[in-house]
């Protein structure tokens, strides 16, 4: 009997699907597939940001995170989470003479039990002195640090009845906050027990803030109030903002030919 040899119907059975498999497999490279990148679209204003637009306030706010904007005019400031707002307060900006700026800074850390040292023109030209941390401090017991060249702040006050009054401007150019424990207690993201807690420690020390904050100072004479109503104020300065800068200017001078700094925009004398 012939013997059949099993292999060869084998092999050619290999070869023949080698070839099939060869003709189906792109030569070269592997093909990539591109994929077109998608761009998060940009949500649409809150409600307040658009009322704020509307009147012309710029204040670049962000559709999330937090935020502080003081408008001069009304005395107010408003922080604002998300776009909205969560907190209003009274506030005291500068008189005519030192007016407040506007400004676009940043908050990075809150300063508990500060103590307040005028400047040299403070005292010679006003006869203001160093004044240590505790109940007669002109900057309360809060702090709110901010990146500026103005040398200008957010600061808690010993004088609770500037708040009283409709119009506010009082200081040398610094902002006081009528409720700067509950800002405080917002910025630091904890409980506003802890903010009393931190202040009866009695030291002088700062607490850096989770993120910062930016913070903008603006002048619009026109400003929505807590119900949403689009208010006309006052404009302060508009009378005495030539004067005020002579003023400074000549302050300046006089510093300067006494070997002195005539900075006097230096947190709130009394």
């Amino acid at each position: 009997m012939k013997q059949v040899n099993m292999r060869t119907p084998l092999m050619l059975l290999a070869v023949a699907s080698a070839l099939v498999n060869a003709a189906c497999t792109p030569s070269g490279p592997p093909l990539r597939t591109t994929v077109a990148p998608t761009t998060a679209s940009e949500p649409p204003p809150s409600a307040y940001v658009a009322m704020l637009r509307k009147e012309g306030i710029g204040a670049a706010i962000p559709s999330s995170g937090k935020f502080v904007l003081v408008n001069i005019p009304s005395f107010e400031l408003v922080a604002l989470q998300d776009s909205a707002p969560v907190l209003y307060s009274r506030v005291v900006v500068g008189r005519p003479a030192t007016p407040t700026p506007e400004l676009l800074s940043s908050m990075s850390a809150i300063k508990f039990n500060p103590s307040w040292t005028p400047t040299p023109a403070m005292i010679r030209f006003e006869g203001l002195r160093y004044v240590p941390p505790g109940p007669n401090n002109p900057l309360g017991r809060i702090l709110f640090e901010l990146d500026n060249e103005e040398l200008v702040f957010l600061h808690d006050t010993n004088d609770r009845k500037l708040f009283d009054p409709a119009q506010r401007a009082f200081s040398h150019g610094c902002v006081r906050v009528e409720k700067a424990r509950q800002l405080a207690a917002w910025a630091l993201g904890v409980p506003e027990g802890e903010i009393e807690a931190m202040i009866s420690r009695g030291a002088t020390y700062s607490v850096p803030l989770p993120q910062q904050i930016p913070v903008a100072l603006v002048y619009s004479t026109r400003f929505p109030d807590e119900q949403g109503r689009v208010v006309t104020y006052p404009d302060i300065y508009a009378s005495r903002v030539a004067a005020a800068r002579t003023a400074r200017e000549g302050e300046a001078v006089a510093a300067a030919g006494a070997g002195e700094s005539g900075n006097t925009r230096t947190c709130a004398g009394p």
